[in-house]
């Protein structure tokens, strides 16, 4: 069963009050004692990431007491949380900055993520730009949107004046024509070099966190994505959006996506068709 609009509009808006009131105020204002290593110097850490986390999970908490969370920081202390996903009736997964190494670098490039899976399916995403307060979310089955606002309604967080947007788009580019969203410095070895090499076959590559990927891919910006790592909180919420606006994700495998997966590689595309050519290019020896 999908959200209605008021449980819709309560989870928005407790996006668009972390981002303009707790996640802003800290950008471009770090510290260096602010930022901490996780597993590497690329995986980080800042006071921003946990008070935007804290706070999303005291309000859900507040509103909606009988679901379960499932959030970035809260499994990076504790693996088992994840269980959670398949466990509860109604579980809600947050990622409270995804893109903190840009955020702790200053770069824009960088958003809040929330997904809301009901037995195991998604069927609520939401992918908010703090920066510019505007957003794109999608119910399962009801079509994807963006949501845009004016600098007069930031700091407000009543219904926006304008209208949302629907998003749908047009799989007609030629492959050698696409942009595409990867990050092949994450791999090693040979594959990081068999992917260097394969990446020159289009147009433009970039490498971009989950939350600005999803929406430059929904927006019709960049063609396909091919992500390396399966967490929870970067696909659930943006496997759902660009499905809804007619794109095709699954597991370079071949193995459809679920929510709860932890291990893996993502491949988006605008079309089955598309999919498929990608697969057989990314697989190819």
């Amino acid at each position: 069963m999908n959200l209605d609009q008021n449980t819709q509009d309560t989870l928005i808006n407790i996006l668009r009050r972390t981002g303009q009131e707790i996640v802003m105020p800290h950008f471009r204002q770090l510290e260096s004692q602010d930022i901490k290593e996780k597993t590497s110097r690329s995986d980080l850490v800042t006071i921003a990431d946990q008070a935007s986390e804290d706070f999303i999970t005291k309000e859900i908490q507040r509103c909606f007491p009988d679901w379960a969370i499932v959030g970035e920081e809260a499994v990076a202390a504790d693996p088992s949380t994840t269980d959670k996903i398949n466990q509860a009736d109604t579980c809600v997964i947050i990622d409270p900055i995804d893109g903190t190494w840009n955020f702790a670098h200053g770069l824009s490039d960088f958003g809040i993520i929330l997904a809301v899976v009901v037995k195991g399916v998604t069927r609520f995403g939401v992918l908010y730009d703090p920066v510019n307060d505007d957003w794109v979310y999608a119910n399962k089955g009801q079509g994807a949107y963006y949501q845009a606002t004016t600098q007069a309604e930031r700091g407000h967080y009543a219904a926006p004046e304008k209208a949302p947007v629907a998003l749908h788009i047009q799989a007609d580019t030629p492959l050698e024509q696409h942009a595409g969203i990867m990050s092949i410095h994450s791999y090693i070895g040979d594959r990081k070099q068999d992917f260097a090499i394969k990446a020159t076959r289009f147009a433009r590559i970039n490498n971009l966190p989950s939350c600005p990927a999803y929406r430059q891919m929904a927006l019709g910006h960049f063609h396909f994505s091919l992500t390396y790592k399966m967490m929870p909180w970067d696909h659930a919420a943006g496997v759902l959006i660009f499905t809804e606006t007619g794109g095709v994700c699954r597991l370079l495998s071949g193995e459809e996506y679920r929510p709860s997966m932890l291990d893996g590689e993502m491949l988006a595309a605008q079309s089955e068709q598309q999919w498929q050519e990608l697969a057989e290019w990314f697989r190819a020896n």
